[in-house]
């Protein structure tokens, strides 16, 4: 029994150890200037206050008579995800939909 008494506690402890939020690393230059223009790509609005950045949708909702919910640099990212460079190994071409030339069409 006694064992038990002593085990509840450090286990508790154990717990509430690996609960413990670490602080988000500080938000690099480039990072920050990769979320606005991302937010702008996505079609929201970044206003500025000083050295803080608030990303706003350009239109409501649809269906919604209620004005738009700005989101903070922080709240943006937990939502959007922080961006991410292409892979260098991504080969991207533009060519059009179709069968494509000399297919006899």
């Amino acid at each position: 029994m006694t064992g038990m008494r002593i085990l509840t506690p450090v286990v508790a402890v154990v717990f509430a150890a690996g609960c413990a939020s670490t602080p988000a690393p500080p938000r690099t230059p480039e990072r920050h200037a990769a979320n606005i223009a991302a937010a702008e790509t996505a079609g929201y609005k970044v206003i500025r206050y000083g050295d803080r950045a608030v990303f706003c949708p350009s239109t409501p909702p649809t269906g919604s008579h209620i004005g738009s919910m700005c989101l903070s640099e922080s709240e943006w990212e937990a939502q959007m995800g922080t961006p991410q460079a292409p892979s260098p190994s991504v080969h991207v071409t533009n060519t059009p939909p179709g069968p494509g030339p000399g297919s006899g069409h």
